[in-house]
């Protein structure tokens, strides 16, 4: 199952970046990550590598989750932005089953206008997973978005939030 998702940002590519690396520098007061867990983070020259932590679980409907054993709904998320060309590259998969449950996708960041920056989610969700498979893929795909949702709203106050800092020292 595939799904595109464009997302719009008021702000200059530069601001939108630095929200998104410190959206996660205090994950317990944001309502939308507070389910996952930071592995790691580390950087590889241009490249940012973070690795988290986290269950699907109020997206995955209750007849899914008693056919399929429960840590196939734990999953790790390792990021790969290129902070030289703003790409996103991320893989979701199950730790217990990497070959059955597995989200990928590309996300450019977009320097539209001075003050309009946007991003582009290219994601593909597999599921290998017999009778349940289309089913769990369905709900996996509808609650990645609707976290990519909340994740917009999560940059778009840490992008009021830097503009406002950056003001007041003025």
């Amino acid at each position: 199952m595939r799904y595109e998702l464009r997302q719009e940002f008021p702000y200059p590519i530069k601001t939108v970046i630095a929200a998104r690396e410190m959206r996660y520098n205090d994950i317990d007061s944001q309502p939308g990550l507070k389910a996952q867990e930071l592995l790691s983070a580390e950087r590889d020259g241009a490249i940012v590598i973070t690795k988290r932590r986290f269950r699907l679980g109020a997206a995955i409907p209750e007849i899914v989750k008693k056919m399929v054993p429960e840590k196939m709904l734990e999953m790790v998320d390792t990021n790969y932005f290129n902070t030289e060309t703003n790409m996103s590259e991320f893989s979701m998969q199950s730790e217990y089953a990497p070959e059955k449950v597995k989200i990928s996708a590309r996300c450019p960041y977009i320097a539209l206008a001075d003050n309009l920056t946007v991003r582009n989610y290219e994601v593909h969700v597999h599921v290998d997973i017999p009778i349940v498979g289309r089913t769990m893929a369905k709900a996996i795909a509808d609650s990645h978005r609707n976290a990519l949702v909340k994740d917009h709203e999560i940059l778009l106050k840490a992008c009021a939030a830097l503009v406002a800092n950056e003001a007041s020292w003025r």
